[in-house]
């Protein structure tokens, strides 16, 4: 068993600590360098490597049956284990027909509860530039209609669960967005899902995000960065915890000051620009303002810093995926660091068996 919940020599003692017991979890539809074996043995590698919550992606392939459906064992397993499953419902629009949108969303979260799951996501893909849907122009602002309106339907059916839906930080909205629909909804319901690497791809500061929407964050999708200068603008690429130029110590604070209570990893190699450098593009970003952009532009300072000492590797060398075994080194190295700082700052890391057995236990 790979062991990350162990006490950092130095570190404050369980008794020393500023903060309830916090959980840590990875989020995968299969684990890092498992992804072509089955559902059960990702769930089994992330227990063995000490992850006390398991987020998972989506079961869209168990529900359309193109995938055999051990969901009920995967689900008792993370009992027997004392591991909590939190589960992705899909994306709340606003492309496809509303009805069929909402019935895919309603299906993934009825299956989730049969699972005895009670914390959820969803994630978004509207068009700054405006969309086109059933023959309709719809500007930006009337895609957050329906996406609120997708969302809207489920609110009755999570209630009476006394289950959550959080709304996470994708990269096509900026965080305001998203705070404006989570305070259009049920606060009973509904909260945020903070994707820290995703706020530079709308121009905005991870860090004063972070700080701004901590109250109402549930979940937490953690993941580093670097960006780099291009001709238009910036280049984001993400990276393991620590090995990019996000401040995690602040990251971490905000969060444990704010309330959060679960921090969880997700990997994956999510490409995108930030076009600065392009006036037109400013046309869709209101939210933009001057300590957000100069706040970018020292990720990119601090990014062009780390090529040059050779702490980062060059823009180039950032086009092909990682092996299995790199992608596990990542993650590996990431929970390493996102333990080290949480116990730092005086949050223990509760381990699996002691929230099997009940008690609250640190390690």
């Amino acid at each position: 068993m790979t062991q990350i919940t162990e006490m950092l020599p130095g570190s404050r003692s369980p008794e020393d600590r500023e903060f309830p017991a916090v959980r840590l979890g990875i989020q995968f539809t299969r684990y890092p360098g498992m992804e072509q074996l089955p559902l059960l043995d990702s769930l089994r590698q992330a227990v063995d490597d000490g992850f006390t919550l398991v987020v998972l992606n989506n079961i869209a392939a168990e529900l359309a049956g193109e995938s055999e459906d051990l969901l009920d064992e995967v689900a008792a397993e993370a009992r027997r284990a004392g591991v909590e499953l939190h589960l992705g419902l899909g994306c709340a629009g606003p492309a496809g027909e509303p009805a069929a949108v909402r019935r895919e969303l309603r299906s993934a979260l009825a299956r989730g509860l049969e699972l005895g799951i009670k914390e959820f996501f969803v994630y978004t893909r509207s068009v700054r530039e405006g969309l086109v849907e059933q023959g309709r122009f719809l500007d930006h602002a009337a895609q957050l209609r329906l996406i609120l309106a997708n969302l809207e339907s489920l609110a009755t059916t999570a209630g009476d669960a006394g289950a959550r839906i959080n709304v996470k930080t994708h990269e096509d909205l900026a965080s305001g967005e998203v705070l404006s629909l989570v305070q259009g909804l049920d606060p009973a319901v509904f909260g945020i899902g903070l994707d820290v690497a995703n706020p530079v791809v709308r121009g905005e500061d991870p860090h004063a995000v972070a700080t701004a929407l901590g109250p109402l964050t549930r979940m937490t999708h953690l993941e580093d960065l670097v960006l780099f200068a291009v001709p238009h603008g910036y280049r984001r690429r993400l990276r393991a915890l620590g090995e990019g130029v996000l401040d995690w110590d602040e990251l971490l604070g905000s969060l444990l000051a704010a309330g959060v209570r679960d921090f969880t990893l997700e990997q994956h190699r999510g490409k995108f620009d930030t076009p600065v450098f392009d006036r037109s593009w400013f046309r869709y970003e209101p939210h933009l303002d001057a300590p957000g952009l100069g706040q970018l532009a020292r990720l990119g300072a601090l990014t062009h810093d780390g090529v040059a000492r050779g702490g980062i590797p060059p823009l180039a060398d950032w086009d092909e995926d990682p092996a299995p075994a790199e992608r596990r080194r990542q993650l590996l190295h990431s929970a390493a660091t996102l333990r080290r700082i949480l116990t730092s700052i005086g949050a223990g890391v509760a381990a699996p068996a002691t929230i099997l057995s009940g008690e609250e236990g640190l390690s």
